[in-house]
């Protein structure tokens, strides 16, 4: 562990754990020495001149780690947002925040899989099976990654084929049946011809209570309502991944070839972490929250009265809402399916003092969340984002060997991708009806109730937004470094990238009714589709199906957008070995995210302009190095990154006093802060680390962000956040590893560790508000164990959250059912951690 912390430092790179990178390093070693391949090439984490943590694939699988949101308790500085896999990012330092739910925008945090790109950070929600390392790399690192690594980047690299046969086989059990097996096969086919095979299935009993569902189903059975998302579940939040890797090595001296294909499924309830499920806390009589006003609180009342009351409803009757962090009021299907799958073939060829590498990979996303959309027990609507994207990258490397004064690299990169997004935007659903006539008549509204035989037409019709977006990236770059002595190291990169985005989002209404209702009157239908939030319209394009607007729409979503963009970034470093054992550095470099467009917000105005390019700037200076024997590693970094140009979606004014909600640049980001990483030796098998990160994030220019939530109930509609927290940004970030092993008989051996993370609170708005604060949280984690035949078996006990904590995977504000065209309640959905697990692992390698 010690290994591991003094090498993450490359900058404050925290190293988390002894034995942190691609180097085949027992946890247990005494080894300072941790490889990473942040630079493309395997090094000391301490000749890196850049942050970087690391930790390595056998402290994962000793901490029985199996997916990312385990790893963010792992890494101070790293956090993640959004509640699926579609809406999913990840922030570095409190930098890199995106509604990639935003088809046409891109993240600043780049995500690699054995150097290929992944374009929808949602890629990285998967088992993570047979990882040789994890890297977490601060700051900008486009000089020398494929593309949009403007803030960061993740850099997982997984084992390869080996000539040595061995056969590893690993079994876990835990409560709430959490059953998770591995099988890793990998040995020689031929002399030259190696393979290894990883498959994987994880599954979990759901375990957050869904009343609601069972009791709508058979409600809605007993009336003889149509109900098609109707289901008896009555849990949420299981799980159920499976997966295969199959790689084939190729080594004929001078070239070597790996080539790989994987498949990773994913159909649970979970919303994408393996060990949350989403909750709706809900204010309202005896709960108002702060500054709701007296006319908020009478909608609020009368629509709370309205879903209790009517007998009417498909649903469930005289419904009391209650705050129960344990139960959801869903009464809807909610399951989410991901499919994640990809080939590559990587090709090195040593020409002698100089490597050709090639990494030419297709991947494929596709994402189908069913979901209740309306957060009530009633089936008002629904809507669905079904995903499917296509990439193809090519990237080509030249490296010269690390012999003479000058190491460097040069590569170009190509990359295309091609994302369909079959957006049902609104599903009217069985209560559509009997809801909007209950709330208009206790809201004391004047308007024409619309008779139930429209019931029958209208349930389970869809209103479709088919966005395609297509990508096209090209960059040019180079490094290199110039070791003047054997103790002072200049490194210098230059980096070139094109981008271009077109896309459109058609909205198709064909399945509305063609004709008018027996009863109904256009007026009355299209008051009653404009409340509902159900008119979806492109601009410039006419609509005639009944109850929508007569004309040409002025405004609606974007049909035929495109935008292009290049920049030029670099990078600059000096770094000096005070002792063999002891390095410092200062760094310099500069990041590009491409521009974007907007094309899932139906306000766009067609005078809006394009998301314009994000660019960051970053200067950090670090020490990291190894003392009392190598008892002792440590890496400290100092670090001021400034982010220009925040892509998110807001609601915003234009320059024409047009009110817009859609993908913009909010302003400016400042991250300033330090991380360290400290791990000793300390004797008799005991070892700790000690990582952390302190950061201030604030933004420095934010003229027009939406007011909070507390402030937009007193209809104050937007603020000037100058000098607010950037949302994600928690001020201290904490993780602790006190671990032991001893020897207990020959070939055996006790090992323990206990893993404490800790997070002082940050936001998750765009703007500070009380309801989005994420209070100060920690989580525990044991785990104990005893290897026996020198590692060959191994059998632990493990507790994850060990004592029970209640914290907040991710949240948002409630605005439900939004698409009943009122704010029906007031709160937030929140997505919590699981609660306790304890269990048994059980392995065996051959």
């Amino acid at each position: 562990m010690a290994a591991a912390l003094a090498s993450t430092s490359g900058g404050a790179a925290l190293a988390a754990e002894p034995d942190a990178a691609p180097a085949a390093v027992d946890a247990s070693s005494d080894s300072p020495e941790v490889l990473v391949t942040a630079r493309r090439r395997a090094e000391n984490i301490q000749d890196v001149p850049i942050s970087v943590q690391a930790i390595s694939g056998e402290t994962l699988q000793r901490k029985g780690t199996i997916d990312l949101q385990s790893l963010v308790e792992q890494t101070p500085g790293l956090n993640s947002t959004g509640g699926n896999p579609r809406n999913f990012s990840v922030t570095i330092r409190g930098i890199g925040y995106a509604p990639t739910a935003a088809d046409g925008l891109d993240n600043a945090i780049g995500v690699y899989f054995d150097g290929v790109y992944q374009a929808r950070p949602g890629q990285v929600l998967q088992d993570l099976v047979d990882v040789q390392s994890f890297e977490v790399l601060r700051g900008p690192q486009g000089t020398l990654f494929g593309r949009n690594a403007a803030a960061g980047a993740l850099n997982i690299t997984f084992n390869k084929p080996s000539f040595t046969p061995s056969y590893t086989f690993e079994a876990s059990y835990g409560r709430y049946n959490f059953a998770q097996g591995k099988a890793i096969l990998t040995g020689p086919i031929t002399d030259s011809i190696a393979y290894r095979t990883v498959a994987y299935g994880t599954r979990s009993d759901p375990w957050v209570d869904t009343p609601f569902r069972p009791a709508f189903r058979n409600a809605a059975l007993q009336k003889g309502i149509f109900a098609p998302t109707a289901t008896d579940d009555s849990k949420t939040a299981g799980v159920g991944r499976w997966g295969v890797r199959q790689q084939f090595l190729i080594d004929a001296g001078d070239l070597k070839l790996n080539i790989a294909g994987d498949l990773n499924v994913e159909s649970d309830s979970s919303a994408g972490y393996s060990s949350g499920g989403g909750i709706s806390e809900i204010f309202g009589p005896g709960n108002w929250g702060i500054n709701t006003t007296a006319a908020q609180q009478a909608r609020v009342t009368a629509a709370r009265n309205a879903l209790a009351q009517l007998t009417n409803f498909g649903g469930v009757q005289n419904w009391i809402q209650t705050v129960d962090p344990r139960s959801s009021i869903i009464n809807n299907y909610n399951h989410m399916k991901t499919k994640n799958a990809g080939v590559s073939v990587t090709t090195d060829y040593d020409f002698g003092g100089i490597t050709l590498t090639s990494i030419s990979a297709w991947r494929l996303w596709t994402f189908n969340p069913p979901q209740d959309s309306d957060t009530s027990p009633l089936d008002i609507y629904q809507n669905v984002a079904i995903s499917h994207n296509d990439q193809f990258s090519q990237e080509f490397r030249l490296a010269s060997d690390k012999h003479g004064p000058i190491e460097w690299q040069l590569g170009a990169f190509l990359y295309y991708s091609k994302l369909k997004d079959h957006y049902v935007v609104h599903q009217f659903g069985a209560d559509v009806i009997p809801w909007y006539n209950a709330y208009n008549t206790l809201a004391g509204t004047a308007f024409a109730p619309i008779p139930l035989s429209f019931r029958s037409a209208l349930t389970g019709v869809q209103i479709i937004e088919d966005t395609t977006v297509e990508n096209r990236n090209a960059a040019a770059y180079g490094q290199a470094t110039w070791h003047i002595d054997s103790a002072l190291d200049l490194t210098g990169g230059l980096r070139y990238t094109y981008d271009r985005k077109n896309g459109s989002s058609p909205v198709d209404t064909s399945q509305l009714p063609t004709a008018l209702p027996a009863g109904i009157t256009n007026a009355q239908l299209l008051a009653f589709y404009n409340a509902i939030d159900a008119v979806q319209r492109n601009a410039g394009v006419a609509y005639t199906v009944p109850g929508y607007p007569a004309g040409v729409a002025a405004t609606g979503y974007a049909l035929g957008r495109r935008t292009s963009s290049d920049n030029v970034s670099g990078t600059a470093s000096l770094s000096y070995r005070i002792t063999p054992d002891v390095t410092t550095y200062v760094t310099y470099a500069t990041g590009y995210q491409a521009g974007g467009l907007d094309l899932n917000n139906r306000a766009l105005d067609p005078s809006a302009p394009n998301v314009k390019p994000t660019k960051t700037k970053n200067i950090e200076a670090g020490i990291k190095g190894a003392v009392f024997d190598r008892r002792l590693t440590f890496a400290l970094a100092a670090y001021r990154e400034k982010l220009e140009g925040f892509q998110t979606s807001i609601s915003f004014t234009l320059p024409n006093g047009t009110i817009q909600r859609g993908a913009t640049n909010v302003g400016d980001i400042r991250a300033r802060g330090f991380e360290w990483s400290l791990a000793g030796n300390l004797g008799s098998g005991i070892r700790l680390t000690f990582d952390g990160n302190y950061n201030d994030g604030i933004y420095t220019r934010a003229p027009s962000l939406p007011a909070p939530a507390e402030l937009s109930y007193n209809g104050i509609a937007s603020i000037d956040a100058k000098g607010q927290r950037a949302p994600y940004s928690p001020k201290w970030a904490l993780s602790v590893t006190p671990s032991w092993d001893v020897p207990i008989a020959p070939g055996a051996e006790f090992y323990s560790y206990a893993q404490y993370s800790y997070t002082t609170r940050y936001g998750t708005g765009v703007t500070q508000s009380i309801y989005t604060q994420v209070p100060n949280q920690f989580t525990l984690n044991l785990r104990a164990g005893v290897r026996l035949k020198d590692g060959q078996y191994d059998i632990s006990l493990y507790a994850n959250n060990a004592t029970n904590e209640k914290n907040i995977v991710s949240q948002a504000l409630l605005a439900a059912p939004s698409g009943a065209g009122v704010t029906a309640y007031l709160g937030r959905t929140v997505t919590y951690n699981q609660p306790a697990r304890y269990g048994v692992t059980l392995r065996a390698k051959y």
